[in-house]
């Protein structure tokens, strides 16, 4: 169970993190700041981004 909560901590830890960055954010701007690290992170594990369904039709 301690790495469990470990983990757990670690989790929170990360989300406490993320909120501190955004939490000034518009709502175009945190659209942004996801968009931006999301392409980082397929780029970085060799990923294809696609488009969301409805922009697409």
């Amino acid at each position: 169970m301690k790495l469990v909560n470990r983990i757990e901590q670690e989790v929170d830890q990360i989300r406490i993190a993320i909120y501190e960055k955004t939490k000034d954010m518009t709502p175009s701007q945190l659209t942004e700041y996801y968009r931006k690290s999301g392409e980082t992170t397929a780029k970085k594990y060799g990923f294809k981004v696609i488009e969301n369904a409805e922009v697409q039709t």
